[in-house]
């Protein structure tokens, strides 16, 4: 029986509709069975407890974060273009065949499963405190005979800093072959990579997850050892900490207990030396340690060095000066009024912003009279200074080439080896020929900063400016030099030779957990999100008294009273969303949305949520007086998370209080450190209490 084409075409038409709402059914059904399993994971989901909390909360702002980008009138024509793509699309769905009735009795959940590959298997997350489990220093006698470098494992997961052949790669360059994978030492040796997420493997030595993503965090791992590695093969694999410790008795961003600190630097009483104190711009005075006058004393010569001055946001002309008044302030409050500080800096370890001025400063006070110890707390950026300063004209030029991040050196008095250098000795004819190099770079900057400029006039970036800065060298190792052997070259930092047996040394001492901080209450995961890392960008909100705000789930601010609605500033990080609801609502909030997106940290699923410890109200209430519109008339600083800046009506009093674990870290700066900061808003998005981040300014030249 033959049919004609036109039936032919018919029919295959039809079975191509079946076909494409079979595999629309097909996906459906599989996502069905997805939302099941996820339900399981969680009594209830989080578009469940938005719909719930919808009437309670305000603002959101990762609900909201396309309106922010986007402004109010951009995100309603989005809406209106992507409302009319889901209609048209509804639509056309609709105007489809219906399917066979035979298809309802499709159950073959394990089947779908299979075709699509949907993961049904519940992972339990993990979670470790990177920071909670500090390095004890022991003395005593019996400890006193610290191993010398053992050379015995050099073929081991990470290649000998000290003993690599860069030969062949010298003799691979000159060639047209530019394949280095061969040169085992190269896939070994490698730097930080963010995007790589998280693994979920602790390390032997201190059970810190596997990352690397930063090396400042407890279980860093380079980003070439750790990529394409499984979880089997991570698992015989210690982090770089924990390898220099056992491999060469090293201490590599090590921190201690506030006890055993003064244990640690009891030695620096007994020398003649220069104390460099470092400070989180970020985080102060909770970065400040307390006790460090206890422990050098009221006479011993103090420069306090503040790091992170590129992540600070410009609110006008001039700022640098107003941050390093501020600075000031904070520190006459402490019992660092009464130290003997020669010198205040603001640098960027990690940019090179004012490493050059605070070199210049360190020979002109310092010179050339003793050793140097660089002192602080956790996470202000003392190792990123002190590779800075190896690479500088502080470190002599013998020991620049020999002297890696991990230094085989005896602390004094404990089997703890820490990182040190030889300084360069600041004779006459060396200052001069630094002042020469830094003279000609200096109209080298003003000559590119011209150029710059007028390449740039015109056109708008969404990116803020960033403070950076050039570290150079103005010295390089003579060729010829009658005092070294040329046929046995240096390859390791020997205290005892001839070149370094008078030497000045600039020690990195241990990162103290001050008992402000909160994080040592925070996983490796939490830490990424909530260390900025970027520029702080400042969120402005309008909020009238009987308001709350959340940063994420790790701090809470109350509008108590006020005569008139106040504007706050927030600073922390991006990834930490910001949530607004009424006072008299909080408590429910933050207990349903714990753990969830919209808070962001803590994460880490219900496990992590029963481990989290809650936030604690301080017991002072913080009042501020108002200065007008344009002008923030104070800080509520939150540690280790940011800080809140007031804007009031002129001689009103603002009354707040502030959340944070434990009640930690919660402080007040009567004098804002960035107080033109609220001028930096844009427009106020239409039905929030939210600004657009206005104009951030660059004031190099301050």
């Amino acid at each position: 029986m033959y049919m004609s084409m036109r039936t032919f075409f018919r029919l295959y038409q039809n079975q191509s509709v079946i076909r494409i709402r079979v595999s629309q059914f097909v996906r459906k059904k599989s996502a069905k069975v997805t939302e099941q399993i996820e339900k399981t994971v969680s009594c209830s989901s989080l578009s469940t407890l938005i719909v719930e909390l919808r009437d309670k909360i305000k603002f959101n702002s990762y609900l909201e974060r396309e309106k922010l980008d986007l402004g109010y009138y951009k995100f309603y024509v989005k809406s209106l273009r992507k409302a009319e793509q889901i209609s048209a699309k509804n639509f056309k769905e609709k105007s489809l065949p219906p399917l066979p009735v035979a298809l309802k009795y499709i159950n073959n959940n394990n089947l779908l499963l299979d075709n699509n590959e949907v993961d049904v298997s519940l992972q339990e997350n993990t979670f470790q405190l990177p920071f909670s489990n500090p390095t004890n220093i022991n003395i005593s006698p019996a400890n006193k005979g610290a191993r010398e470098f053992n050379c015995s494992n050099l073929n081991r997961w990470m290649t000998s800093y000290e003993h690599f052949d860069d030969s062949k790669l010298s003799a691979l360059q000159g060639s047209e072959d530019d394949d280095i994978d061969g040169l085992e030492w190269c896939k070994n040796y490698g730097t930080p990579d963010p995007k790589v997420g998280i693994s979920r493997v602790p390390c032997g030595g201190c059970g810190a997850l596997l990352h690397c993503s930063d090396p400042a965090i407890p279980g860093y791992l380079p980003s070439e050892i750790i990529k394409g590695r499984t979880d089997e093969d991570l698992k015989i694999i210690e982090c770089q900490r924990c390898h220099f410790l056992k491999e060469y008795n090293i201490a590599l961003d090590v921190t201690v207990q506030p006890e055993e600190y003064e244990k640690l630097l009891q030695n620096i009483r007994q020398v003649k030396s220069l104390v460099l104190l470092m400070v989180d711009l970020l985080d102060f005075p909770c970065s400040i340690w307390p006790g460090i006058v206890d422990i050098i004393g009221t006479q011993r010569p103090l420069i306090v060095v503040a790091n992170k001055v590129d992540l600070l946001p410009g609110d006008s002309v001039g700022y640098l000066k107003r941050v390093k008044e501020c600075l000031m302030r904070e520190l006459n409050k402490t019992m660092l009024n009464n130290a003997n500080i020669k010198h205040v800096s603001l640098i960027s370890a990690k940019t090179g912003y004012g490493v050059e001025e605070l070199i210049s400063a360190m020979f002109k006070l310092w010179m050339y009279k003793g050793d140097v110890f660089l002192v602080g707390c956790t996470n202000v950026g003392k190792s990123s200074l002190f590779n800075a300063l190896l690479q500088s004209d502080y470190c002599k030029v013998h020991a620049v080439d020999i002297v890696k991040r991990a230094t085989v050196s005896r602390w004094p008095g404990t089997t703890l080896n820490l990182l040190k250098f030889p300084i360069n000795r600041p004779s006459g004819w060396k200052i001069q020929q630094r002042y020469q190099r830094l003279k000609v770079e200096a109209k080298a900057l003003k000559l590119e900063n011209e150029i710059r400029k007028g390449q740039v006039k015109g056109k708008t970036f969404s990116d803020a400016p960033s403070l950076i800065g050039h570290i150079g060298r103005t010295f390089a190792m003579p060729l010829t030099d009658d005092s070294i052997d040329q046929k046995n070259p240096i390859d390791i930092l020997d205290e005892k030779h001839e070149l370094f047996v008078n030497s000045k040394w600039f020690y990195d001492t241990p990162g103290v957990i001050h008992p402000d901080q909160v994080l040592p209450l925070l996983s490796t995961e939490e830490l990424l999100m909530t260390i900025p890392k970027n520029i702080v960008k400042p969120q402005t909100y309008y909020l009238t008294p009987g308001s709350t705000l959340f940063i994420g789930g790790l701090a809470r601010m109350d509008f108590m009273e006020c005569s008139e609605p106040c504007r706050f500033t927030v600073f922390c990080s991006e990834h930490l969303p910001i949530t607004i609801v009424k006072t008299e609502d909080a408590d429910e909030v933050y207990q349903k949305l714990l753990g969830t997106e919209l808070f962001a940290v803590p994460t880490g699923g219900a496990e992590r949520v029963k481990n989290w410890p809650g936030l604690k109200m301080s017991n002072d209430i913080l009042e501020f007086s108002g200065q007008g519109p344009k002008l923030c008339c104070g800080d509520v600083v939150l540690s280790s998370i940011g800080w809140i800046s007031v804007t009031a009506k002129y001689k009103s009093v603002c009354k707040v209080a502030g959340w944070t674990p434990g009640a930690r870290g919660i402080y007040k700066r009567e004098f804002s450190v960035l107080p033109y900061s609220i001028n930096l808003k844009g427009k106020r998005i239409q039905d929030t209490p939210a600004y657009k981040v206005g104009k951030i300014y660059s004031d190099e030249k301050s």
